[in-house]
C-alpha cells in the first residue's frame, strides 16, 4: 500500500514538473523573455524583462523540488567538491582532471543546506564548485578564494560593415594568410532550404561533429525538431570542393543587426577537414553573406569561458570581443580556503573568464599578487586585450582583488 503510494506521488510530482516547464518556464524563455529583449530599452520594459527571467528562474528551481547533486571528485593531486543541478558535471570533470577521478556521490541536498556544504568541504582543503541557477547568490566572506565563471559565453565580430581590409588587419595573421588561399583551394558555398539538404547536414555533419569532438564532455546534442526550427526560421549554408557531397555546413539566422552562426560541422566529423581549414572558409562566406544583408556584427555563437577552449582560441583569432550569453541561466561558483600550487596552476592554464562591473576578465590565481612581475602581468593584460577581453583580475590567496587593465 506504502509502495502504491509513493509510486502514485511520483507520478504527480512529475506530471506537475511537466506542466511548470511547458506552461510557465517555456513560455518565458521562448516568447515573452526575447520578446522584452528585443525591444526599445525603456525603464518599465527593463524591470519586466528582470521580473520575468526572475520567474523563469523560479520555475526551474521548483522544477529540481529545491534540492541540488552532490559529487566529489577525488584525484591525485587534489580534490574536488561538486554542487549543483548537473547541467555541466560531464564537462567540468573533463576539464578539472586530466585522469578520471574516482567519484563519490552523495544525498542530494535542499538549497539552503548549500551554505554549510561548501564550508564543511572548502574547510577541509578541497575546493568546491557550485552550478547554481543565478537567482541563488551566495558571498561567503569567511573563505578567501571565492569567484564566478560562466559556463558558455558568446564571442562577436563588431562592425562588420567596415572596409574588408580593416576587418582582415582586426584578425590574426595565420587566419588572414588562410583567407587568402581560400580561392586556391576551389571551395565553393551554397544557401539552400530544401529538407533533404538539411537531413544531411543533421546525420551527417552535425551528429558526427558532435560525438567525435565533444564525447564525454557534457555537450547537449539538439533534437532533429528543434535544430529543424532553426533551419526554417533561418538558412543553411554548405561548403563543397568539386565532390558531390558538402564537407561542412552551417545554420545561421539573422536577429536583428547581429548574423549568428548557429551550429556547424565538417563532414563525419572528419578532424583531416578541419585541418584543411573548412570551418574557415564557411566562415568567410558567411562574413561575406552577413554584409551583404546589412549586418553589424557576426556573432560566432556559444562558447566555453575559458581561454585555452580550442573554439575560444579559433574564434578569438578573428578579431572577436567576448559577450555575454543570453539563454544561460546557472553560473559556476568556485570556493575555497586554501589552493594547492598544483591546483592553482591547473585552474590558471584553464584561462578561466569571469565577469565584473558588465566587463569580462580573464582571472588568475596568484598566490600572492607581489609573485607576478610587472612585465608578465602586461604580457598577460596584453593577451587578454587579443582575447577580446577587458583586462586581468588577479586573486590573491588572502582574497585580495587586482583588476589589471
Amino acid at each position: 500500500m506504502l509502495k502504491n503510494t509513493q509510486r502514485l506521488l511520483r507520478k504527480i510530482l512529475h506530471f506537475l514538473h511537466q506542466c511548470i516547464e511547458r506552461f510557465w518556464v517555456h513560455p518565458l524563455e521562448v516568447k515573452i523573455i526575447p520578446r522584452l529583449e528585443s525591444g526599445r530599452e525603456t525603464p518599465f520594459r527593463i524591470s519586466a524583462l528582470k521580473f520575468a527571467s526572475w520567474l523563469a528562474n523560479l520555475g526551474r528551481l521548483i522544477i529540481l523540488n529545491f534540492r541540488v547533486k552532490v559529487v566529489r571528485w577525488i584525484g591525485s593531486d587534489w580534490s574536488v567538491t561538486y554542487i549543483g543541478d548537473g547541467t555541466s558535471i560531464e564537462y567540468l570533470s573533463t576539464i578539472l582532471f586530466s585522469d578520471p577521478p574516482r567519484v563519490e556521490e552523495l544525498p542530494r541536498i535542499y538549497f539552503w543546506q548549500i551554505p554549510a556544504l561548501v564550508r564543511r568541504f572548502s574547510g577541509g582543503g578541497d575546493l568546491v564548485l557550485c552550478e547554481l541557477n543565478e537567482i541563488l547568490k551566495w558571498s561567503p566572506k569567511i573563505l578567501k578564494i571565492n569567484f564566478v565563471t560562466p559556463p558558455w559565453i558568446k564571442q562577436v565580430l563588431e562592425s562588420i560593415d567596415r572596409p574588408i581590409e580593416d576587418l582582415l588587419a582586426s584578425m590574426n595573421r595565420s587566419t588572414r594568410r588562410h583567407i587568402n588561399r581560400l580561392e586556391k583551394q576551389r571551395f565553393t558555398y551554397s544557401l539552400t532550404q530544401k529538407k533533404e539538404d538539411f537531413d544531411f547536414f543533421y546525420y551527417r555533419i552535425y551528429l558526427p561533429t558532435i560525438k567525435l569532438r565533444h564525447e564525454g564532455q557534457g555537450m547537449i546534442i539538439n533534437d532533429y525538431e528543434s535544430i529543424q526550427k532553426d533551419f526554417m526560421s533561418g538558412g543553411l549554408g554548405l561548403i563543397k570542393d568539386g565532390h558531390e557531397d558538402p564537407i561542412c555546413g552551417g545554420l545561421f539566422c539573422l536577429d536583428g543587426d547581429t548574423f549568428t552562426a548557429q551550429l556547424g560541422g565538417v563532414l563525419d566529423g572528419e578532424a583531416a577537414l578541419v585541418k584543411k581549414r573548412v570551418n574557415l572558409a564557411l566562415f568567410w562566406y558567411e562574413l561575406n553573406l552577413a554584409r551583404t544583408l546589412g549586418a553589424q556584427k557576426y556573432d560566432f555563437g556559444s562558447t566555453r569561458a575559458q581561454i585555452s577552449n580550442g573554439a575560444f582560441e579559433y574564434k578569438r583569432q578573428m578579431g572577436t570581443c567576448v559577450y555575454p550569453h543570453k539563454f544561460v541561466y546557472t553560473q559556476w561558483n568556485f570556493y575555497a580556503q586554501r589552493l594547492t600550487g598544483k591546483l592553482r596552476e591547473h585552474l590558471n592554464k584553464l584561462g578561466l573568464i569571469t565577469r565584473q562591473d558588465g566587463k569580462f576578465y580573464r582571472i588568475i590565481l596568484d598566490g600572492s599578487t607581489e609573485n607576478l612581475r610587472s612585465k608578465e602581468i602586461q604580457e598577460e593584460c596584453c593577451f587578454a586585450s587579443k582575447c577580446g577581453l577587458e583586462g586581468l583580475i588577479l586573486l590573491s590567496d588572502q582574497g585580495d582583488k587586482q583588476v589589471v587593465s
